[in-house]
């Protein structure tokens, strides 16, 4: 016998009131910081974003052995892993540009230097909304730097728009307040 009679009812999510809405995978902007560092970039980088992963944080776990049983404990926090971006290449708008130059600063091929990670490193912001725009949840985050320039694939076979699929190393993903209240 089920805790609640309604725990495998049809009728829960009815009873929520349309409080139930799921999240929408195509409800959601990344938010990248990069003005300061390539001078409007960061507006024509949101409008060319096509997909995006953000990496969850992770802990390790570690045994401890009693009598004749175990016990899981959690141990450091793993790193975090990359952040997943593709961008359409928008030439008039200057999207392959704009990634070219930030990444320029990580390693410059013409000269072979590098800058120090703190005049390099940006941060963003994940942005999700609902399905009808009031009310939205976000985090910031932090110590994002592009680890590989986009590559170039060409196919005489298809007419379909060049992606720039670039992975952005990120230190921190801290979840702001309005992930527990969202504002309306």
């Amino acid at each position: 016998m089920p805790r609640s009679p309604y725990r495998y009812a049809g009728a829960i999510l009815a009873q929520a009131q349309g409080q139930w809405n799921p999240q929408k995978q195509n409800m959601g902007m990344l938010e990248l910081d990069i003005n300061q560092l390539v001078p409007g970039g960061k507006e024509i980088l949101i409008l060319s974003i096509q997909e995006f992963t953000v990496p969850g944080r992770e802990v390790g776990v570690g045994e401890m052995p009693y009598l004749n049983g175990r016990v899981k404990y959690p141990t450091a926090p793993n790193a975090l892993g990359n952040v997943s971006a593709t961008f359409r290449d928008f030439p008039e708008t200057g999207s392959r540009r704009v990634l070219h130059q930030w990444f320029q600063m990580v390693f410059n091929e013409s000269t072979g230097l590098m800058l120090p990670p703190a005049a390099l490193k940006i941060r963003g912001h994940l942005v999700l909304f609902d399905a009808n725009g009031t009310q939205e949840r976000s985090a910031t985050l932090e110590g994002l730097w592009p680890t590989k320039e986009p590559e170039v694939g060409i196919n005489f076979g298809q007419g379909e728009h060049m992606i720039m699929q670039i992975d952005l190393a990120v230190d921190r993903v801290i979840w702001d307040p309005n992930l527990l209240a969202p504002a309306s």
